[in-house]
């Protein structure tokens, strides 16, 4: 096959367009410009590939990469990739590991985004804060693995670094869901799991977060109390304490990263589960009974929800966090994504955690005197997943770990509603954060 015209083809293929191969690499990569030495030609290219992709667990995200930046190094992946495809070789893509034996909750450490939240004390947390990172482990994507998901994951890859790339240029964004619907009518994307392990594949090749891709995300996050966001890019200004329902939060993770400022005079950030109980403190008017700010993901956080957490804290890392779930092992659950970071989130994770976050509520010691009939039992998935939870906390958060372990030995669980069968939600709320009930 010759270098030119093959590469050219391949590069098509892959971009859907007809820019030849030097164009699309661009003169500074030095592709196939006439006159080059063939040695010459693809000098440093596979380096330039492992700097831009591979990395392992001390690897860390260009979180402000501009978008040149990501085209470059889009083009010098497709480069090195066509190039090896030209030679006849079948070129395999090493990225970092997301498989659980290559994860760990480790104290944060220099050149995290978390640190900047590491220098108050989070309730019952100690004076050392983790996060779960990524660590050395490498995973392999192969067109001649054994099986034929391999190969169907460098396609899927190449295909969103496809549609990625057209985006930058064009200066367009897109949520992960759009992208599946772009994608579905493609026999290698089956689900939309597959767009997100393409997206978490793209990230660690190309060590910058999926904002930088023009990703946005589907945000179900609301943020009310005493907040004022700036937009320093559109020049509004929000009250949050204004909206009766809260303000959505911004699905583009970039956007709020870059372009918000925030106000305030709270003395507490709170992050609650649960809609109907952040609504109700809303409603109640809890931001002015404790000056605080008040968020919920709605159940599981979504990027957005965390990143703008995450935002505001490092704005103002003097007031301090706290959570407030149901005390079941999903509401734990859900705290820890919040303080440590989400496994699915690959090397993103640790930029987004909440390391100080303290567990406010609910938890045994504000429930020994809630009605009988507001418990339930704990089925043999939750006493599983309690346990497991328990021992990954142990020496990241023992205070939580006791916490499940207690809830554990009860074999029983409630909804944070239970509290108000020992005393008004508020109330007890403003109570336990005078008393520094928080672990």
């Amino acid at each position: 096959m010759q270098r030119g015209g093959g590469a050219d083809a391949l590069l098509q293929a892959i971009f859907g367009h007809s820019q030849g191969a030097a164009e699309l690499v661009g003169a500074s990569q030095g592709g196939w410009e006439e006159g080059q030495g063939e040695d010459d030609a693809f000098a440093g290219e596979e380096e330039q590939l492992e700097a831009a992709g591979g990395g392992g667990g001390g690897a860390q995200l260009e979180l402000d990469a501009e978008p040149e930046e990501v085209i470059r190094r889009i083009q010098s992946a497709a480069l090195w990739f066509v190039s090896q495809l030209a030679e006849g070789a079948l070129p395999d893509i090493d990225l970092v590991s997301r498989t659980a034996a290559n994860r760990e909750l480790m104290a944060a450490g220099d050149g995290e985004e978390a640190e900047g939240q590491g220098d108050e004390e989070a309730g019952g947390g100690g004076s050392r804060h983790f996060v779960l990172r990524m660590q050395q482990g490498m995973q392999r994507r192969s067109l001649l693995g054994r099986h034929p998901e391999s190969a169907e994951q460098v396609a899927r890859l190449w295909v969103l670094l496809g549609a990625v790339h057209a985006m930058l240029l064009s200066g367009e964004q897109a949520t992960q869901r759009e992208l599946w619907y772009r994608f579905k009518t493609l026999e290698v994307f089956r689900s939309p799991r597959d767009v997100g392990e393409a997206i978490q594949d793209a990230v660690s090749m190309l060590q910058v977060p999926r904002s930088a891709l023009g990703i946005t995300a589907s945000s179900k996050g609301l943020v009310g109390g005493r907040l004022v966001i700036h937009n320093q890019r559109t020049g509004t200004e929000t009250d949050c304490s204004l909206a009766a329902a809260g303000v959505a939060v911004p699905g583009d993770v970039g956007a709020i990263l870059r372009d918000l400022a925030f106000q305030t005079d709270a003395q507490l950030i709170l992050v609650v589960e649960k809609d109907a109980v952040f609504q109700r403190l809303l409603q109640t008017r809890f931001y002015d009974r404790v000056p605080s700010i008040i968020c919920t993901g709605k159940g599981v956080p979504d990027l957005a929800t965390r990143a703008f957490l995450s935002s505001l804290s490092l704005s103002f890392p003097s007031v301090p966090l706290a959570g407030l779930v149901d005390w079941n092992p999903a509401g734990a659950n859900i705290l820890t994504i919040y303080r440590f970071g989400s496994h699915r989130m690959g090397l993103e994770s640790p930029h987004y955690a909440l390391p100080t976050l303290g567990w406010l509520g609910a938890h045994a010691s504000q429930l020994r005197q809630a009605d009988a009939d507001a418990f339930q039992e704990l089925t043999a998935r939750d006493r599983s997943q309690a346990t497991n939870l328990a021992a990954t906390l142990e020496a990241a958060c023992p205070a939580w770990a006791e916490e499940l372990r207690q809830m554990v030995a009860s074999g029983a669980k409630a909804e944070l509603e239970a509290l108000d069968t020992v005393e008004e939600l508020p109330a007890l709320l403003e109570r336990c954060i005078v008393e520094g009930d928080c672990i």
